[in-house]
């Protein structure tokens, strides 16, 4: 019922107000803010690149610490190196083909895998018998040519 003598045809409903926006705050805030992320994102991932423990790295700073380890002991170093290489090839070749190479197998294996004959000459033979002498009996002049024969072949294969 409508009192008499009031017109209200005239008024409007009451309104509600406007949905706050999904993005409350100004658009280069978000733009700045974007940026930033991008920037340490990027730099982030550029450190993580510079950085990365590859496995030729590995290998070459294993080789070195040798080297370091025992300045003195040659034996101990071949037959360091040997098992270095031959746990690079067990991660790049399948297991069944490496596993059981030792002698003039392991060392053709070796001359087969690297670019440069490295391994025909006395780095060969002291990688063909290093493992099979005492180390009371190894006797050896060529340790440098044996380290660069692992070196090449390390580059070659990681």
């Amino acid at each position: 019922m409508q009192p008499q003598g009031i017109d209200l045809s005239g008024l409007k409903d009451i309104h509600l107000p406007a949905v706050p926006s999904v993005w409350p705050l100004p658009v280069t805030f978000w733009a700045v803010l974007s940026g930033v992320i991008a920037v340490i994102v990027l730099s982030r991932l550029i450190w993580v690149q510079q950085h990365k423990l590859t496995a030729r790295k590995y290998a070459n700073r294993e080789v070195e610490n040798l080297i370091k380890r025992f300045p003195h002991d040659d034996y101990k170093i071949a037959t360091e190196l040997s098992l270095l290489m031959r746990r690079i090839a067990l991660m790049k070749y399948p297991r069944e083909e490496i596993s059981g190479l030792s002698g003039k197998q392991w060392r053709q294996f070796l001359e087969n895998t690297v670019k440069k004959p490295v391994f025909k000459g006395q780095a060969g033979d002291i990688i063909e018998t290093v493992m099979f002498i005492p180390p009371d009996r190894f006797k050896n002049e060529n340790m440098p040519d044996l380290i660069n024969a692992a070196k090449e072949w390390i580059a070659d294969n990681t």
